[in-house]
């Protein structure tokens, strides 16, 4: 693969990586010169239709989304029963070297990577993809430190079956959820418990779980407990290791449920490291609470019959009344004092009801009521983490603070932009509070503006927001390109950017015009001196007779005359003397075949166009010939004994180059 060319723009270079199902390597995109990845499915998967489908998914899972912390997917293609896709290419290391390289990683550290991989789950989830298989080795850590994730080769959609396929469990065995591990529905907070795996491993240099294996370690994440970290690492602040014991909680109903909320508690927990032990509440020790029926008579009550019951047979009314007397001791009471009690009964219930809920109510109240006033303090413009100190000091509670994310172009990121509470306002101190914060500029795909002209470059950038003050231009020599064109940019096309990119375009100014020097009458030595110093180069230097300028001396410059202006640069020969011609007859003008080679690369088309210009005058002697490979020609030439012929070569109607065609052979 390495030095391959795929899809006629990728070259490969070298192989940075690979797993079970593909390998990747990096290489040059020839097209947008930029560096790329390039995963490519193993040979021996690329019939088994499981497997391709599953390399597919992963493009169109990744493709799907757009955020800082997850890998860019620009292609995807097959070439020879290959499949690949293309990539962003992250220049770091992977998390899992980071990791076995310096573990434990400082509490920052690791607290600014977990955040990091949230805010990435939490795009991935909104968009209603699971990862499925988020442990170190597929996170990666550029050089500024920003996290990427990648390799979405086993992710599904939410809505999708996430069941394990024929009989196997898709994930990595150390890192996956319980659910993962019997083969169970998996969703966000599936992902979630792998992500605390992550953490656990940072913060301690140890696995959660280890086996001899994959068996042994799937049901210790089902069965066992884990050590907890503040016994491997016990400088680990309690409010950390409560995340951690959250995220492994083995039921997904104790977890975090949404990567957003696991994100707020990362943030605050370098605030206030010092809280309370997070225990997972047992949901089996709930107790059955027996309530007292209110109003219910003693005597006679008893259960209605349900719809499959029989009916009682009908009683005779004088019956009813014998047995009546019969049940009741006092004959002489009447019968009417007991329906009396009846109403009296259920009045009392009644009030006894009515007093229970005016007592609940009253505590409701009073426990409201009872909170203590605070003063909204004014957080706009703040930091976060300065604005959340600011509220807990104002007396609010830390634990009904609430963040909501925005892009804006104006407000810098991770500052308050509005609070729901205005300030002044005197609130309870249990009051919820939302504070929106910026997270900068929506990012969008830098422009392609290379070969564009500068002023239209400008324009382009300008128009996605990007002040001209961020746009830094180098001029450089090209004489491919005309002046103002522009040759490359920084970022690439298609990077995603926000409008406070530093772009910098380096711009061809063309090539610098000399005149060409008067040399005549001087030495070659001089004349050379001469050429160079107007920033020319020497070319061939021609002897012809001539009796009017001493030997050795030079009579004019070729093919250009004194005066004309040309690129700087240029090859520029000389015409020297040599000296009278004999006085005998050897005057006669020659004939002198010369011949042209024309070449052609990669089989391109040239139209050729050849002039001569001898003792006959100017000629076209080739005009309009199409070749497809390199052409010699030979064209004749009559020379003066004080004459230089020259013949010119024109390909597709541009001077290619000037053939100076002496009396004298050289």
């Amino acid at each position: 693969m390495i030095g391959r060319k795929l899809g006629n723009r990728y070259e490969v270079f070298e192989q940075i990586g690979g797993g079970g199902m593909a390998v990747v390597y990096r290489a040059l995109d020839t097209l947008l010169n930029r560096n790329v990845s390039i995963k490519v499915l193993r040979a021996q998967f690329s019939t088994d239709d499981d497997f391709v489908r599953r390399f597919r998914r992963e493009a169109q899972a990744a493709a799907s989304l757009s955020h800082p912390n997850v890998v860019n997917i620009y292609d995807v293609g097959v070439e020879n029963d290959e499949y690949y896709i293309v990539m962003e290419y992250v220049d770091g290391l992977t998390l899992k070297e980071i990791i076995q390289d310096r573990a434990p990683l400082p509490v920052p550290e690791a607290i600014d990577i977990a955040k990091q991989i949230c805010a990435a789950l939490g795009h991935a989830h909104e968009n209603n993809i699971v990862h499925r298989d988020i442990k170190p080795h597929n996170i990666l850590i550029g050089k500024d430190g920003r996290v990427k994730v990648t390799d979405f080769g086993i992710a599904r959609a939410i809505t999708s079956n996430t069941i394990t396929q024929d009989g196997s469990v898709l994930g990595s065995v150390h890192y996956f959820s319980p659910e993962q591990a019997r083969g169970g529905i998996t969703d966000v907070k599936s992902d979630i418990y792998s992500l605390g795996v992550v953490l656990y491993e940072m913060v301690t240099g140890e696995l959660p779980f280890s086996g001899e294996t994959p068996i042994s370690v799937a049901l210790k994440h089902l069965q066992d407990h884990f050590v907890e970290p503040r016994e491997i690492n016990p400088s680990l602040p309690q409010s950390v290791e409560n995340i951690i014991l959250k995220s492994l909680a083995k039921d997904p109903l104790v977890r975090y449920q949404t990567s957003r909320e696991m994100y707020r508690d990362l943030e605050k927990a370098l605030l206030y490291p010092n809280v309370a032990k997070f225990t997972i509440p047992d949901v089996d020790e709930q107790q059955t609470i027996q309530m007292p029926a209110v109003g219910l008579r003693n005597a006679g009550m008893e259960s209605l019959p349900s719809r499959s019951q029989k009916q009682p047979e009908a009683v005779n009314p004088a019956s009813l009344e014998a047995e009546e007397a019969a049940k009741n001791p006092e004959d002489g009471k009447p019968q009417g004092k007991k329906k009396f009690w009846r109403p009296v009964i259920w009045l009392f219930a009644i009030f006894l009801l009515l007093g229970v809920g005016a007592v609940t109510a009253y505590s409701l109240v009073t426990n409201f009521m009872g909170e203590p006033d605070v003063t909204m303090p004014k957080v706009e413009g703040m930091k976060y983490d300065d604005a959340v100190k600011q509220l807990v000091q104002a007396g609010l509670d830390i634990n009904n603070i609430s963040r909501q994310d925005e892009t804006s172009n104006d407000v810098a990121p991770n500052v308050v932009m509005k609070q729901d509470q205005y300030p002044g306002k005197t609130i309870k101190a249990n009051r919820p509070v939302t504070l929106t914060v910026s997270i900068g500029a929506e990012k969008f795909n830098m422009p392609n503006v290379v070969k564009m002209n500068i002023n239209d470059a400008k324009s382009a950038l300008l128009a996605k927001n990007i002040s001209e003050s961020n746009i830094t231009v180098t001029e450089k020599e090209d004489p491919d390109n005309a002046a103002g064109a522009v040759l490359s940019q920084y970022p690439d096309a298609d990077t995603k950017v926000d409008p406070s990119v530093k772009v910098k375009l380096t711009v061809s100014k063309g090539v610098q015009k000399v005149k060409i020097p008067d040399v005549a009458n001087k030495s070659t030595e001089d004349a050379k001196k001469a050429l160079e110093s107007a920033g020319l180069k020497l070319g061939q230097v021609i002897n012809m007779q001539n009796a009017n300028v001493p030997k050795d001396a030079v009579i004019s410059t070729s093919p250009f005359k004194a005066g004309d202006e040309v690129n700087k640069g240029e090859t520029v020969g000389l015409i020297v003397s040599a000296g009278p011609p004999p006085s005998d007859s050897a005057t006669q003008p020659k004939k002198k075949n010369v011949n042209v080679t024309v070449e052609v690369k990669d089989g391109k088309k040239i139209s050729v166009k050849i002039i001569r210009n001898d003792s006959r005058g100017v000629s076209n002697v080739v005009d309009g010939d199409v070749i497809t490979a390199t052409k010699v020609y030979t064209i004749e030439c009559i020379v003066q004994p004080d004459q230089i012929a020259s013949i010119e070569v024109y390909q597709d109607g541009a001077p290619s180059k000037t053939i100076p065609v002496p009396y004298e052979d050289q």
